[in-house]
């Protein structure tokens, strides 16, 4: 099975979700996640679902609020209840829940997200146990750039592989670098990602987070593609980064 890219909304046009859309109607994108990362950018993102409906995206998700700018976890349940009616998964940080009751009525649409290291919580199997015993039928966003920064050995990323592989449904690629930002994937983040590359089953769609101009989008495309795939050989070629320039 071939694996499916795309890219986060929010990586590509910030804010802007129509834009962000629209620059992913391209050869190689089938996958796609509606960002809306804080709290005021929800409604604007929810009006924009059905700019979704585009027969290349063969996979279709959407990231919620990580701070909820001081709405409850009911009250953004609640918002996201749109979402979860068109079968979307819905990506949250698992350090924004307060109260896990409203999330449970997500069953399985509900993807918790390993965390990077602002975080001191949620950035390993051993941490994300916690909350999937309060929500038993979340299922797992594995951001393998979160992963490399907690542990360039990628031991942490082989750990939260061996131990939810059965519950992962989403992948979000990127170089995470030491201030956290999601930037282009370099040489040596992509070859530690192929390392573990075998290990995140094919049918498992990827969401680009590295934050690219329209230009370099096909570039980073194609960047995901190879580290994704533990056959390529990443010195062989020129990077992505020369050949887009």
């Amino acid at each position: 099975m071939e694996r499916i890219f795309g890219f986060s909304t929010g990586a590509l046009a910030f804010g802007d979700f129509a834009r962000g859309i629209e620059l992913q109607d391209r050869d190689g994108v089938s996958a796609i996640e509606l960002s809306a990362l804080r709290a005021h950018e929800l409604a604007g993102a929810i009006a924009a679902l059905p700019l979704l409906e585009n027969a290349r995206f063969k996979y279709r998700s959407f990231h919620a609020p990580s701070d909820f700018g001081g709405m409850s976890d009911r009250e953004i349940v609640d918002r996201l209840r749109l979402v979860a009616e068109k079968g979307y998964p819905i990506i949250l940080h698992p350090d924004a829940i307060t109260d896990y009751q409203p999330w449970k009525e997500l069953d399985e649409l509900l993807l918790l997200e390993n965390m990077d290291s602002r975080k001191r919580d949620f950035r390993t199997a051993r941490e994300m146990l916690n909350c999937f015993k309060e929500l038993p039928n979340a299922r797992l966003c594995f951001d393998i750039g979160h992963a490399r920064q907690i542990d360039p050995t990628m031991g942490v990323a082989i750990d939260l592989l061996a131990r939810y592989r059965t519950r992962i449904a989403e992948v979000h690629l990127s170089e995470v670098d030491w201030t956290c930002h999601h930037v282009p994937i370099s040489t040596s983040a992509a070859l530690a990602f192929q390392r573990v590359a075998s290990r995140i089953p094919a049918e498992i769609p990827v969401i680009i987070e590295s934050v690219v101009k329209p230009e370099a989008i096909d570039a980073e495309l194609v960047m995901a593609q190879r580290c994704l795939d533990p056959e390529d050989n990443l010195l062989s070629r020129p990077s992505v980064q020369t050949m887009a320039v």
